[in-house]
């Protein structure tokens, strides 16, 4: 029988649990031990084996030596300043949701060596128009990207990687990645230097487009957020924390759908089914938020607009699939790693690179890669640089 390591502090193993709200039966599975087991690990009843340490280890991601510290790490909150949601349903957010939320600090690191100083727009936000219409309307000069332009374009994904690309420039930075976790479309993670915004690619790309500018109002507003997909969390919000959420989605809708230009669409022609669809389509926007447009706009009732929201829900999945189906496994993996990190952050990672600032080790961590996978994500990226 394997020998048990002793010298393991339960204490430290449930507050690694713990930092990534995870329940103790959630824990035992991963780590492939049974939950009385478990239990004893935490309560000091029982040890782990070395093996069974690197597992623990592997889940909670934290160095082996920190399992036998007496007390606890002190380590900076991991989901930032999150004033505008409870805690009742921060505390329910997965793993995987926190350990995005820890990527954003990790992004916040490495941006300040790649660039040192920040020059956020958000170092001046106190300047901005207090007015939602003018805000939009300023947001969208620093932009420059005219409306029109938004409209002429005819591709979701396209519009969106326009607009992250604007973002950057002025000093907010948008990645993707795949939350493995379908109840939040997207998160921030407010800084007066290196605000970061992540969005969860398994969203479609309209919904990757509204949670952009829902998470770039929660920056504007000076705090971090999610967006929860489903709005029954609303619930556990006090009257402050509603009106601030609330406004998030009014700053995403009135500048993706800005009122006196819809008001001119909706004359054009008669509101039938299909014409919702075509100008969604027109402002790379889902359905959701054109009936969300018509809703505050009074021309549909509060009821007709709830009774589409099971609807609207499942088109904010992207390739979603139907129970018993199987998943697709297909797509690049160099791409798809290079699309989650944008082509402005690993070109300025790779120029670093390259130039001997950073060696390959750091810029594997900077990419979020594996030392191995270097090669091939480099050669990727340089095979799309036209």
């Amino acid at each position: 029988m394997a020998e048990v390591l002793t010298g393991i502090n339960g204490a430290i193993i449930k507050w690694a649990r713990e930092y990534y709200n995870m329940s103790i039966e959630d824990a035992a599975v991963l780590i492939g031990v049974d939950i009385d087991k478990y239990i004893k690990w935490e309560s000091g009843e029982d040890f782990p084996t070395y093996a069974k340490l690197k597992k623990i280890s592997n889940v909670f991601h934290k160095p082996s030596a920190v399992f036998f510290f007496p007390i606890p790490p002190h380590l900076p909150e991991i989901k930032g300043d999150l004033r505008t949601l409870s805690a009742a349903v921060v505390d329910r957010f997965s793993k995987n949701v926190m350990q995005q939320f820890e990527r954003a600090k990790a992004y916040q690191i490495y941006l300040r060596e790649l660039y040192g100083t920040g020059q956020s727009i958000l170092s001046n936000r106190e300047l901005f128009p207090k007015d939602m219409v003018q805000l939009c309307n300023y947001i969208r000069q620093l932009m420059a990207f005219p409306l029109s332009a938004q409209k002429g374009r005819k591709s979701d994904k396209v519009v969106f990687e326009i607009f992250r690309d604007k973002l950057y420039t002025l000093g907010v930075y948008v990645f993707k990645d795949s939350f493995k976790d379908d109840s939040v479309s997207g998160l921030c993670l407010n800084d007066d230097e290196y605000p970061i915004i992540i969005i969860n690619n398994s969203m479609s790309f309209a919904r990757q487009t509204f949670t952009l500018f829902h998470e770039l109002y929660h920056l504007i507003s000076n705090t971090s957020g999610a967006e929860i997909v489903r709005d029954d969390f609303y619930e556990y919000l006090d009257n402050d924390q509603t009106t601030t959420e609330k406004a998030c989605d009014t700053f995403a809708n009135e500048f993706l759908v800005p009122s006196n230009d819809f008001q001119l669409e909706l004359e054009r022609k008669e509101l039938t089914e299909l014409r919702i669809a075509e100008l969604a389509s027109l402002y790379s926007v889902s359905k959701e938020a054109i009936m969300y447009k018509l809703y505050k706009m009074k021309i549909i009732t509060p009821d007709e607009y709830n009774s589409l929201k099971e609807i609207f829900y499942g088109d904010a999945i992207r390739n979603k699939k139907n129970p018993g189906e199987e998943k697709n496994g297909g797509g690049n993996y160099y791409l798809t790693k290079l699309s989650y990190l944008g082509q402005r952050y690993t070109g300025d990672v790779f120029n670093k690179y390259f130039s001997g600032v950073i060696d390959s080790v750091r810029a594997c961590e900077m990419l979020n890669s594996k030392i191995d996978h270097l090669p091939k994500l480099e050669a990727s990226f340089f095979r799309g640089v036209k």
